[in-house]
C-alpha cells in the first residue's frame, strides 16, 4: 500500500532524517555481530525518498545497494536525491513489489526494511521473497512499526495502513523463524514498533534456496 501525502511530507521531514542518521541507525548497527560482515550487495524495501540509502551506505558500508519501492514517484524522488555522478555510483533503483521481487535467488547479502511490512498486506509473503533472495548467512535488518501503532484511531485518522492481518513483535519474529531465519538480536518498542536483525539459515528437510 502506497503512503498518503500526509505520510509522504512527514517521511520527507529534516527532523525524520536527522531522527533516523543519529537515533535509529545507531542502534540498528549495534545490533550487528563485530566486526560487521562485508555487504557487496544490498536491497532496501521501500526506499522512500531516499535517505534509507544513506544510512545502508553510511552506517553498514554497503558496496552496491538497489533501492525498489512500489511507488514509482518515490522511486523517481529517490533517484532525484541521489542523481549526481558521485553520489550515483553503486546504486540501482526499481519500482518494485515486496511480495514478488524480480531478483534471483540468493543474491543479496542484506535486506533493509525501514518501517515499510506494515504497509504491505501480505507481509508473510514480503518475508518469505526476503530469504529467497538472500544469499546463505545473509541479514535481513528490520525496523517497523506493529499492530498496536497503526490499528487505532488516530492512526486511521491520519494514515493509510491495512488494517487486517496486522502483526506484533512477537508474530514477526516467529514468522521469521518459520521462514528459516535465525534471530540474532530484537528489541521491542514498547509494543508500538520494533526492530530485528535476523539471519539466512538453511533448515535440514526446509526449502533451499
Amino acid at each position: 500500500m502506497k503512503l498518503n501525502q500526509f505520510e509522504k511530507k512527514l517521511v520527507q521531514h529534516p527532523i525524520r532524517f536527522w531522527i533516523q542518521n543519529h537515533i535509529e541507525a545507531p542502534l540498528l548497527t549495534s545490533m550487528m555481530p563485530k566486526p560487521m560482515a562485508n555487504i557487496e550487495q544490498a536491497l532496501e524495501i521501500g526506499c522512500g525518498f531516499g535517505n534509507g540509502i544513506q544510512l545502508i551506505r553510511h552506517h553498514f558500508g554497503a558496496d552496491s545497494i538497489t533501492a525498489v519501492d512500489l511507488d514509482p514517484d518515490m522511486v523517481q524522488a529517490a533517484k532525484v536525491r541521489w542523481k549526481t555522478e558521485n553520489a550515483n555510483k553503486g546504486l540501482y533503483f526499481s519500482v518494485a513489489d515486496a511480495t514478488r521481487l524480480p531478483f534471483e535467488n540468493a543474491h543479496f547479502d542484506a535486506v533493509f526494511n525501514f518501517a515499510v511490512f506494515h504497509h504491505v498486506p501480505d507481509w508473510q509473503q514480503a518475508i518469505r521473497e526476503v530469504v529467497r533472495i538472500l544469499k546463505p548467512d545473509g541479514y535481513f535488518v528490520v525496523e517497523d512499526l506493529y499492530r498496536a501503532a497503526i490499528c487505532n484511531p488516530i492512526s486511521r485518522r491520519l494514515f493509510e495502513h491495512p488494517q487486517q492481518n496486522r502483526f506484533n513483535h512477537g508474530e514477526f519474529l516467529a514468522e521469521l523463524r518459520e521462514a528459516g531465519m535465525l534471530i540474532i538480536c530484537e528489541r521491542n518498542i514498547l509494543g508500538l514498533g520494533g526492530m530485528i536483525l535476523a539471519q539466512k539459515t538453511l533448515r535440514l528437510g526446509g526449502a533451499s534456496y
